[in-house]
């Protein structure tokens, strides 16, 4: 129970950009009102898992030492991910993934494979994507694909557009299969730094800022077409940021995009 509760906690923060407030966490998490009282509790209960670090009012998730902070940005492998999944609910599950790695402005490897959920997909999503439950009938479980997976992650900065959605799937499927939980660490979300760089620009979904910038899609709402749009547009948002501020290593621009909006 308790490893579920400090999982849960820290999925909350990862899609919060690290850190969450202390009294919505004790009301969702303990089921209790907001309280000096519910906070003190989980505070306590928080000491026993190093992930965490508690102030006042908030939690934060240490930041482990992923070796990049001092690589140039022309060294680093992004790699940008999409996931589709089946928009069932609880429990969302990845039926395609699509991984883009970028280095230097050039993508330098790719893979896609649809993954069998072990449900059934949504009408919903079967309208939006194409994909159906037949399609989906022999293909690998995501443990079954780790394999492939695991080393495009390694070592690389995870790029999305909404990454706490995406890095919440990978999660998911990590967990499910196993696998190690930092290979969805670190990450840049393209919604959030268009956000920053475009203030004046809406919408800012992935179709509409394609659009604006005169990118293609091989497919849209499929996972390898999503993925290397967004590569190219994280390309641009990142020539767009050299404009604001010195972005020559990846510090750089965490610091970038850890300035307030």
């Amino acid at each position: 129970m308790a490893g579920n509760l400090y999982d849960g906690i820290a999925e909350r923060i990862l899609a919060q950009d690290g850190a969450a407030e202390i009294g919505r966490l004790a009301s969702e998490f303990l089921r209790a009102p907001d309280s000096p009282l519910a906070r003190r509790t989980l505070r306590t209960l928080l000491l026993a898992d190093p992930r965490f670090l508690c102030s006042e009012d908030f939690v934060h998730l240490k930041a482990w030492d992923h070796g990049l902070h001092s690589v140039l940005l022309s060294e680093v492998t992004f790699a940008v991910l999409d996931f589709e999944t089946n928009g069932l609910s609880p429990g969302d599950r990845a039926i395609e993934i699509g991984l883009s790695c970028w280095r230097g402005g050039e993508e330098i490897a790719s893979y896609e494979s649809l993954v069998d959920p072990g449900t059934g997909v949504s009408p919903f999503v079967t309208r939006l994507t194409g994909i159906r439950d037949q399609d989906l009938m022999g293909r690998p479980s995501f443990e079954e694909i780790l394999p492939q997976v695991a080393p495009l992650l390694d070592a690389a900065v995870v790029v999305a557009h909404n990454l706490p959605f995406d890095r919440r799937i990978l999660l998911t499927e990590l967990d499910r299969a196993g696998g190690d939980r930092r290979l969805a660490e670190p990450g840049v979300c393209t919604l959030k730094l268009a956000r920053r760089l475009l203030p004046k620009e809406d919408p800012k979904r992935l179709d509409a800022l394609a659009e604006r910038f005169n990118l293609r899609f091989e497919a849209r709402h499929r996972a390898l077409g999503d993925a290397r749009v967004t590569g190219a547009l994280f390309g641009i948002l990142l020539n767009l940021a050299a404009e604001q501020a010195p972005l020559d290593t990846f510090a750089e621009l965490e610091a970038f995009l850890g300035l307030p909006l």
